[in-house]
């Protein structure tokens, strides 16, 4: 079965370009993937994504979409339910962007 780990940020950069690697490689050997949505993030978290997890994207581990226009608000439910839809997993496990997945999740 393939899990997909769905994270939904606004403005989280500096927890995301922590907790994604770490999560990456705690989860190797599993078939998974990440996807984070970008709910209008002005932090620069499009261009972290394209100068350190763009391998990754290419070879179908992490899907990165971007709300575009951004919202006015971010809604937490919807923001959730967006990145479910971008999922391609049996089992779709919410991950908030500062969370650590330990090995064998």
């Amino acid at each position: 079965m393939k899990v997909s780990f769905c994270t939904a940020v606004l403005n989280r950069l500096p927890h995301l370009a922590e907790t994604l690697p770490f999560n990456l490689r705690s989860t190797a050997g599993v078939e998974r993937e990440f996807v984070v949505l970008d709910y209008g993030s002005t932090d620069g978290l499009a261009d972290w994504v394209s100068k350190n997890v763009i391998g990754e994207i290419a070879g179908g581990t992490l899907v990165y979409a971007q709300v575009v226009p951004p919202l006015p608000h971010f809604r937490h439910s919807h923001a959730k339910n967006v990145a479910h839809k971008l999922a391609t997993g049996d089992i779709l496990c919410n991950v908030d962007a500062d969370n650590f997945l330990i090995p064998g999740y």
